[in-house]
This record gives structure tokens, C-alpha cells and sequence, in this order.
């Protein structure tokens, strides 16, 4: 088992986030550059001698700055390491074991600087066997322990956790799986009875719990966990070469379950300092609006074929921290069979995010009609990316709330990127213009957008309105806006990008206007490459078109 330590502490060594700043804080000073602090954190803190760690640094900006460059100067001492810098990333390995402060140094302000301190430890002996195997073959029905430090747990045919049971393996186990074999988590949901699987590692060099194939080169099965009564715990804990078991799971070395669709998501799977390492398939399904715990902090996924994380679209707001590394996707994938977001929702910017459908409801009467309004939050630095769900059809059109009913329900997008942009894209792997059709803002209440991009889209759209675009255009655009019922406020959309559509940057479609010119939100915002102008006029009651419609160039 010894050959294993390497692998698996390489892996811990993903594991650790530290975020850290220096330097004094500051205010905005009427336009010019003002750096408020500098930030930086370590994607892994702890690492074995030789194996590099990134390192990423967060530049901040005073209210009412602008004009900075945002660079950084890197350092680190003592010096013996090897310091790869690349921007905002670096990449630090060192030989000789010890601790090593690396240095990232404002390029407007040399005054403000962070540091990130980084540990180069020794191997240790925690995934090495001490020679004593125990053999499991029957499920387990009542509360047990499996013996760690460096006990080896050889787990030959399937077995299955059962309500009300919990099997907690101890720091330094070795569990070891035949071919295909797997352990399952089967809770009680009838009798509201959970059953729990709890790897208790410690941490990420000494202390860590090793699942592993009895044979390297026969991947075994994986973790399952069946309903949402199926709670699995894992704690610095790595995973080498699972997912041997079927399409249905991505291959995926976890899998587990929820309370089903169209309903919330209920956190079932904890994953607190985890690697994922070469799964045939996926790293992480989520199936049945399953979702990660809070306690969840930080996933590794190495090596995978698939997709690193599959899950639904209500869960994205439980996704922990995550390092992916040489895996086939560097994105999350949604699946089905819904892609509507029928609750309030935050996309994380911890991982960008694939969604492959035709269409995405914002709108809480598509499952939960006691709400009149959801709000979908975007963080700073995120980017979701819309694929095609057919080679024939456009990526989605996402719709915010709902019209021509009697009491129109409110769908908000709040997307702010005030420390990093928001990007909407393409999901194909050569983008162009119409790969999507964009955004229908139709009773969109208090949506903001700020400082994001939306490019690739304007597709067509399904929509025909009665506004004053040029006569003979379509209502294709990045973002359609408005109804009888819903007037965008002047400042929706500030210091952002529409790039690259098919059809117009913005088209105004709302009504009960004196001017077909009001409000103009293309002030302050980019328009690159679209196929037609920025703006089209909106639609009016007291006045009528120009003859043969017009808009807001460019």
C-alpha cells in the first residue's frame, strides 16, 4: 500500500484554501487609483516536498476608484522554492520541506500587499498499511467503527449502510474495493430514520481516510447515497479510481440521491477537504435535487473523464470551494429533467457552470405557486456558460417572471460583479453569434446588472412584440426587456458588455412609454460585434413609431 501515500497525500495537498491580506485600507478618491488591499489565497497550504501548489491573488478598489492596472508583483522567501508567476496566479514547489511566505505586492500601490503561507511537509506514514486487513462483506445495520491508522478494510462484495446506522471509518484507514464494489447509504425515509456513512479524517497529511481499488487497475464502485434520509460525511478524505458502475451515475465515484424533482433541495453529502482522483466517469452526481451540505469546504477532482460535478439546477447554491486538475470539463454540468429555477437561488463563482437547454424559467408558478416572486443571484466572478442541447437547437432562453396572466409572478436577476465580472457565454466549444438565444426580463422587478458580459446570444427568440424596432427585424436579442407590466429602471444595466449577438444588443419591448426612446440603457455599457444595433425603441401609447421603426446606435 505504500506506493499509495504519494498519490493520496498529493491529492490532500489540493485541499486547503487560506485567504489572507495586508496592508491598510483606503477610500476612493474622485477617479483616481486607490487600492484598498491585496489579497491572496493558497490552493493548498500544505503540500509534499516538489509538488507545486497555485496560488491566486485578489486585487480590491476603493469606492470611487478607477484607473487601476489591478496587477501584482510576486515574491517568496525564504528563497529555494520555485516561483512560477502568470498574472494574477502563481505556482510554488519547493524541495526541502519548511515553511514559505509568498507575496503578492500591488503593481498601483506597493504599500498594499498580501501573503499566503505555504507549508512543505515531509511524507507521512498515514496511507501506509500496517499489515492488519479486516474483510467486509455484510451490510451494516448498526452502529460501527473501522479501525484507522493503517488498518486495511477489504470491502469484496457490495455492501449497504442502513437506517438507523452510521459506519465511521477512522483517520488513517485504508479501505480497499474489489473491482465494481461499492458501499451504499440506505436511510429510512418512510420512518424519517437516517443512515450515515462518516469518513472522520482529520487532515490532509496525517490524518486522512483512503478509499482505493484492491487492484490498481481494476477502478471499483462508489459511493451511494439513496434518498435524502442517506447522509454521507467525508473529511480529508481521498477517493483513487472509483466510478465502475454505471451511465446512469456519470460513472461518478459519489453519487447520491435527494428528495426528488420539482421539489427543494435537501443537503445530503459533505465534502470537507475531498479528492476525486482518475473516477472513470464524473467526480460528483447529484441526483433528485440532492445538494452539499454547509459543512461542505473544499473538492478536488482530478483526472476525470466526465464531467467533474453533474447536478440539478436548484442545488447550484450549495457548491463548495473546488480545485479541478486535468480533468475532460473544466465546468459543472446541469441535468434535468428541469433547468427552472423555482426558489431563491445563488450561483457560486466557485466553479463555472454548464447549462444545456433550450429554456430556463425564472418564475416560481412553474413549481411553487404560493411565492410571487424568485430572485436568481450571480456572484462576482462567475460564469455560466449555455450550451446547445441539440446541434440544432439554440442554447436557452432564460425568462424572468411572467406575463399576460392576472397576477404576473416576478422573476429578478441580480448579477453584480463588483470585485470580479460576470460572463454569460456560449457552451460550445467554438462560439459564435445566436448559440443562445439570452435574457427575457418580462416582470423583472429590482434586477441589476453590473459590470457583466453577455455574448453569442440573440438567437431566435419565440417572442414578436409590437415595440418601434426597425420594421422588418425580429425581436432577437442578448437581452429582451419589458412588458405591459414591467418598465426597467434606468440604471439596470451599468458598466457591462453585449458582444457578439445574432440579433440587437437590447430590445425594448416595454409599453405605456410618452417616448419610444425611454429609458436608454445603452449610457455607460460596451456594444461589440452584435449583428444589428444596441437598442431598439420601445413601444409607446401616446405617440406613435418613426416611421420604419429605428434604435440606438451603434
Amino acid at each position: 500500500m505504500a506506493h499509495r501515500l504519494a498519490v493520496l497525500v498529493a491529492a490532500g495537498g489540493l485541499l486547503a484554501v487560506l485567504a489572507s491580506s495586508c496592508g491598510s485600507s483606503g477610500s476612493g478618491t474622485g477617479g483616481q487609483c486607490t487600492i484598498s488591499a491585496v489579497g491572496v489565497s493558497a490552493a493548498a497550504t500544505t503540500v509534499s516536498p516538489n509538488l507545486a501548489t497555485t496560488l491566486t491573488a485578489t486585487v480590491n478598489q476603493a469606492a470611487g476608484s478607477s484607473g487601476c492596472s489591478g496587477g501584482v508583483t510576486w515574491s517568496v522567501s525564504p528563497s529555494g522554492g520555485t516561483l512560477t508567476p502568470s498574472g494574477l496566479t502563481a505556482s510554488f514547489s519547493a524541495p526541502t520541506p519548511g515553511t514559505y511566505t509568498v507575496k503578492a505586492t500591488s503593481t498601483d500601490d506597493s504599500t498594499k500587499f498580501g501573503v499566503a503561507q505555504v507549508t512543505v511537509a515531509a511524507s507521512s506514514s498515514c496511507g501506509t498499511a500496517n499489515g492488519t486487513v479486516v474483510t467486509h462483506s455484510t451490510d451494516v445495520t448498526a452502529d460501527e467503527t473501522w479501525a484507522g491508522n493503517g488498518t486495511t478494510h477489504s470491502v469484496t462484495a457490495s455492501i449497504t449502510v442502513r437506517a438507523p446506522a452510521t459506519l465511521t471509518i477512522a483517520p488513517c484507514a485504508i479501505v480497499s474495493l474489489a473491482a465494481g464494489v461499492g458501499i451504499n447509504v440506505s436511510g429510512d425515509t418512510t420512518g424519517g430514520r437516517p443512515a450515515r456513512l462518516l469518513a472522520a479524517g482529520t487532515d490532509d497529511m496525517t490524518g486522512f481516510v483512503s478509499f482505493v481499488p484492491a487492484v490498481a487497475a481494476q477502478p471499483w464502485g462508489f459511493l451511494q447515497g439513496y434518498n435524502q434520509q442517506s447522509f454521507i460525511e467525508l473529511h480529508h478524505t481521498g477517493l483513487v479510481s472509483a466510478g465502475a458502475v454505471g451511465n446512469f451515475s456519470h460513472y461518478a465515484a459519489i453519487h447520491v440521491s435527494g428528495p426528488g424533482n420539482y421539489v427543494l433541495p435537501v443537503p445530503v453529502l459533505t465534502v470537507d477537504h475531498v479528492v476525486v482522483q482518475n473516477p472513470v466517469g464524473s467526480g460528483v452526481v447529484l441526483d433528485g435535487n440532492a445538494a452539499f451540505t454547509s459543512q461542505s469546504t473544499l473538492l478536488g477532482v482530478t483526472g476525470a473523464t466526465d464531467y467533474p460535478i453533474v447536478m440539478n439546477m436548484m442545488a447550484l447554491g450549495s457548491v463548495p470551494q473546488y480545485q479541478g486538475q486535468n480533468n475532460a470539463h473544466d465546468d459543472l454540468l446541469v441535468n434535468g429533467p428541469t433547468t427552472n429555477v423555482y426558489g431563491d437561488l445563488t450561483i457560486t463563482n466557485h466553479i463555472p457552470v454548464r447549462i444545456a437547454s433550450g429554456e430556463v424559467n425564472v418564475n416560481p408558478a412553474y413549481v411553487n405557486s404560493a411565492l410571487t416572486s424568485v430572485t436568481l443571484t450571480v456572484q462576482a466572478g462567475a460564469e455560466i456558460r449555455f450550451a446547445k442541447p441539440t446541434p440544432n437547437q439554440s442554447g436557452a432562453r432564460v425568462s424572468f417572471g411572467s406575463t399576460g396572466g392576472t397576477n404576473n409572478t416576478v422573476g429578478q436577476l441580480i448579477a453584480i460583479g463588483d470585485t470580479a465580472p460576470i460572463v454569460f457565454t456560449s457552451g460550445e466549444a467554438t462560439k459564435a453569434p445566436g448559440d443562445w438565444v439570452g435574457f427575457f426580463l418580462a416582470t423583472a422587478g429590482n434586477s441589476q446588472l453590473t459590470n457583466v458580459t453577455i455574448e453569442y446570444a440573440g438567437a431566435p427568440s419565440g417572442i414578436v412584440s409590437a415595440n418601434c424596432r426597425p420594421t422588418g427585424a425580429s425581436d432577437n436579442a442578448a437581452l429582451i426587456i419589458g412588458s405591459a407590466s414591467y418598465v426597467p429602471a434606468t440604471g439596470l444595466l451599468v458598466n457591462s458588455t453585449i458582444a457578439n449577438s445574432a440579433g440587437f444588443g437590447i430590445d425594448a419591448i416595454w409599453s405605456n412609454q410618452t417616448s419610444y426612446n425611454t429609458p436608454d440603457l445603452t449610457g455607460g455599457n460596451t456594444f461589440t460585434n452584435n449583428a444589428f444595433c444596441a437598442q431598439t425603441y420601445n413601444g409607446v401609447t401616446a405617440t406613435s413609431c418613426p416611421t420604419g421603426g429605428g434604435c440606438t446606435a451603434p
